[in-house]
């Protein structure tokens, strides 16, 4: 039987307690707007995700199609993320393609809850074996070039 004049409606769960049944998901900002397209960042969200609830996130474009599920960073989870406070909770970026700015979708197991944070999340390329190699071509080398024999060997 639900209560009025409290706000928002209320309802009295099977063990008697009043429970608010107006509660949503919303996510507000996450932590890293800008990724490499390698995958694997784990990203922290900000918002209210009940914690009683498993929250599915995904990457999503619709100008190109991109709908890539998130990983929830833990173990044996797979794509399941719980949050522990109901205000934060983090999800691993899976590999994506280069371009953005990216859409941030949440939505729980059941698929009734869900929340976007649009133009989100911008993947770049990284290039750490091109920065490796760019900083030894600066270096001199470590003797003159030319033939060597085996005194100069210390």
């Amino acid at each position: 039987m639900p209560l009025t004049g409290w706000g928002s409606s209320l309802g009295l769960s099977t063990d008697g307690l009043l429970s608010d049944l107006t509660e949503g998901v919303s996510i507000v900002s996450i932590d890293e707007a800008t990724i490499g397209d390698d995958g694997g960042v784990l990203i922290t969200a900000t918002g209210f995700f009940p914690s009683w609830l498993v929250w599915t996130f995904s990457i999503k474009d619709t100008a190109s199609g991109l709908d890539e599920v998130c990983y929830s960073g833990v173990v044996g989870n797979g794509s399941g993320s719980v949050s522990e406070d109901s205000t934060t909770i983090q999800f691993a970026v899976p590999p994506l393609p280069i371009g953005g700015p990216y859409d941030v979708y949440v939505e729980d197991a059941d698929g009734v809850l869900s929340d976007t944070l649009e133009d989100a999340l911008t993947v770049i390329h990284r290039s750490f074996t091109t920065n490796l190699y760019s900083l030894r071509s600066a270096w001199p080398p470590p003797r003159d070039v030319g033939p060597y024999d085996l005194a100069g060997e210390d």
